[in-house]
């Protein structure tokens, strides 16, 4: 039983809960009830490729894959921590220096630029879609395309 809520905020060691059913490779998030992949993809991309690998992806032997939209990834911040990358103490992904990351979101009113995270900096910037970012899948949430 998964009960979820915006509202709540678990310690990271009630939060997160790494999946055996996906081959450790995925992490549910308790707060969100989002499926996320542990380990970011270790090719910086353009928004348009992030998008495509991410609707390829078999992480854990699953399809159904898609780019996180900005408040989705942005809820991974943590503001009170203070080293990079800036996730709650104990949440068991593996960035291994991947700081800055892809959304799916496309900044209103423009049509080159897409909403990213810094977890360096734990901020939330507009980047040209061009430019290559790192790319961390989710499943679940809501049936939004962004593409």
């Amino acid at each position: 039983d998964v009960s979820t809520s915006w509202s709540r905020a678990l310690p990271a060691d009630e939060r997160f809960v790494v999946l055996a059913a996906f081959n450790d490779e995925a992490v549910l998030d308790r707060n969100t009830g989002l499926v996320w992949e542990r380990s970011p993809h270790s090719a910086s991309r353009a928004v348009f490729s992030a998008s495509y690998h991410c609707l390829n992806a078999t992480t854990g032997g699953q399809m159904g894959w898609r780019l996180p939209n900005i408040t989705e990834l942005a809820s991974l911040v943590d503001p009170s921590v203070t080293t990079e990358p800036m996730l709650p103490a104990g949440a068991p992904f593996e960035f291994a220096g991947h700081v800055f990351f892809w959304s799916g979101t496309l900044r209103q009113g423009f049509s080159d630029l897409y909403w990213s995270v810094n977890f360096r900096h734990g901020f939330v910037d507009d980047t040209e879609w061009d430019l290559a970012l790192s790319t961390l899948c989710v499943r679940g949430g809501p049936k939004v395309d962004a593409f």
